[in-house]
């Protein structure tokens, strides 16, 4: 699988698409250095067959096919009931949303033999996916006329299209609940989805 060992510094940006007679859909999309071209979609529109779950799926030539679902909040999947595939694979997702310290406010992912940490230092500041010898982060970038900003990427070691496509997909999910403000706007949406769930 190819990988870096420089660092390695991106931009990804907005975009939105209105196709006439076909669902709207929304995400990011950019160059990732010699990794090329990636795409990550999702819808924006509230689709009630879904049953309150959202999706936001990666794509790229050199990038696994890379799927995250989960609870619909905020116009997007959240961590919430999430699940998280890599070529039809699927990665183990822990994170205790109850948690008072920072530290243990993460998201953690297993996947094939890999163990990540995923987390943010607070709301609108970079989040980071970390494992053994490699580290990306992502930040907010340059402001986008009339009212959008880019995602600053910045991965350092090794890393591989694996890492990359997992710390791309989560920019567009709602991942405030790693933070402790975040979680504190969270819980009145906790509560409701304790009983929807239990309504299910």
């Amino acid at each position: 699988m190819d990988t870096s060992s420089e660092s390695l510094h991106f931009e990804l940006l907005p975009y939105r698409t209105a196709p006439r007679k076909q669902l709207p859909t929304a995400g990011i999309k950019g160059d990732v250095g010699h990794f090329g071209s990636v795409l990550v979609e999702r819808c924006p529109l509230h689709r009630p067959l879904d049953k309150g779950m959202d999706t936001a799926r990666l794509s790229g030539p050199a990038f696994p096919e890379t799927v995250f679902r989960g609870k619909r909040r905020s116009g997007r999947p959240s961590l919430f009931k999430a699940e998280l595939t890599l070529d039809g694979r699927a990665a183990e997702l822990r994170f205790n949303a109850r948690a008072l310290k920072r530290e243990d406010r993460v998201l953690r992912i297993t996947y094939d033999g890999r163990e990540y940490v995923y987390s943010s230092d607070g709301l609108g500041k970079a989040k980071v996916l970390e494992r053994e010898g490699i580290r990306v982060s992502m930040a907010l970038g340059r402001h986008i006329p009339p009212a959008d900003i880019a995602s600053a990427g910045t991965a350092t070691g090794p890393v591989d299209a694996v890492d990359l496509a997992i710390a791309i997909v989560l920019e567009e999910v709602d991942t405030d609940v790693l933070t402790l403000t975040g979680a504190a706007l969270s819980s009145p949406f906790a509560l409701m989805q304790h009983f929807s769930d239990r309504a299910e």
